[in-house]
């Protein structure tokens, strides 16, 4: 973070960008701090994947999570789908964590 403060229009941070075809990332119930681009995202080239990918957030804290100024192309995950994108869900995770 001092790094950040020192020049933070030098130090832009991303969620994520695709580097793939229907690429997915979510972000649930995390803390983000002021490094994170208002967008969230970033673009690969041009509108590469756009319109496959699905870049998610939901339930996060901090100064970093306002979805006011992110990309279109982004999605507040509504709160009857979160679990999907659970550990046990999307990773079966019950099959190799311990409770």
């Amino acid at each position: 973070m001092r790094l950040y403060r020192s020049k933070p229009q030098v130090h832009k941070n991303y969620l994520g960008r695709p580097w793939k075809e229907y690429s997915r990332t979510v972000f649930i119930n995390c803390s983000m701090e002021a490094l994170i681009t208002p967008q969230g995202w970033m673009p690969w080239s041009g509108d590469f994947a756009l319109t496959t990918l699905y870049f998610g957030e939901f339930g996060n804290s901090g100064v970093g999570c306002d979805l006011s100024q992110r990309w279109n192309w982004t999605s507040k995950i509504p709160s009857q789908h979160v679990n999907t994108y659970s550990v046990q869900n999307f990773i079966q995770g019950d099959e190799w964590m311990s409770t």
